[in-house]
């Protein structure tokens, strides 16, 4: 299983974002950032990795500020993080 999680560096923005992405359609969840990000508020948003393009430009034309994007991918119980 993979999946993209988009950290940011306020709790405030990850709700307010979250919400949007679901008022657009955008299935996302708010979940705790994987310590191995090392990044952010402790939140992020999870999302398909086919979302991540729309997820990308809906950002930049809200301007926010990321802390980061990270693939999390789950292999025989291990979670495994990378920086994209």
């Amino acid at each position: 299983m993979e999946y993209i999680v988009v950290a940011f560096r306020s709790r405030a923005v990850v709700v307010g974002f979250s919400n949007f992405l679901k008022n657009i359609g955008i299935k996302n969840e708010i979940v705790n950032t994987p310590k191995e990000a090392g990044v952010g508020c402790g939140l992020s948003v999870k999302i398909s990795p086919s979302a991540l393009a729309v997820v990308k430009r809906a950002i930049s034309q809200k301007n926010l500020n990321v802390a980061g994007f990270f693939s999390v991918k789950l292999i025989g119980g291990r979670r495994y993080v990378r920086s994209i």
